[in-house]
């Protein structure tokens, strides 16, 4: 049985990409950038088939400004923006499930502690038991330390375990840590790249594979 839930954060329990998307735009045009030369959809596909820092990389390369301050813009915004997020549907009903089943969920995000805060807001840290933030300062998925910090620490039988995450990086981290991997991909942007053992478009769809394993 999988009753061992590790949860990825951005774009995964939290619709966050639309307002980062936003931060990252508001940031360019911070630089000087003409808003009618920005592709928030080529942004947004970077972020979820790659991660920000390539984005950040990329526009910095691409427009010929400084890398340093894009980041530092962004990270502003982001903070200010993120922070009217919300969480996907049926994302309480699968945390929610895995504590009916026995389990446990575990927060795995490159955030800091405002996404244990968004979790606070809308009442679902109760089913959390543990969680690793960028404030821990483990390297950053699909390093699979923090997946293997949280295991050790709470005595995890990996084969009831699975990372669930909207990129391929989450889906090697939970690999590279010898558990299942499910990629929650709601727009088919991803596929299945990455060979995750499950891939699902929406939250519900867990739900009833998780009954049946």
């Amino acid at each position: 049985m999988i009753n061992q839930l590790f949860w990825d954060f951005d774009g995964t329990l939290f619709n966050t990409y639309p307002k980062m998307v936003q931060a990252f735009k508001q940031a360019l045009t911070d630089l000087n950038i003409d808003e009618v030369e920005i592709d928030e959809h080529d942004i947004y596909l970077t972020m979820r088939q790659h991660d920000v820092g390539t984005a950040i990389r990329k526009s910095a390369a691409f427009y010929g400004i400084n890398e340093a301050s894009l980041r530092r813009l962004n990270k502003k915004h982001q903070t200010k923006l993120v922070a009217a997020a919300q969480p996907f549907a049926d994302v309480n009903e699968v945390l929610k499930l895995a504590k009916q089943l026995g389990g446990d969920n575990y927060l795995l995000t490159h955030r800091d502690d405002q996404a244990k805060a968004l979790l606070e807001q809308f009442k679902l840290t109760q089913y959390f038991s543990d969680y690793v933030t960028s404030d821990l300062n483990l390297p950053r998925k699909p390093d699979p330390k923090s997946i293997n910090y949280l295991i050790q620490k709470h005595h995890v039988d990996r084969k009831a375990a699975m990372m669930i995450g909207d990129r391929k990086l989450d889906i090697a981290a939970g690999h590279n840590a010898n558990i299942a991997a499910c990629l929650f991909d709601p727009d088919g942007i991803i596929g299945d790249s990455g060979n995750p053992d499950i891939r699902i478009t929406a939250m519900a769809d867990l739900i009833s594979w998780l009954t049946k394993h």
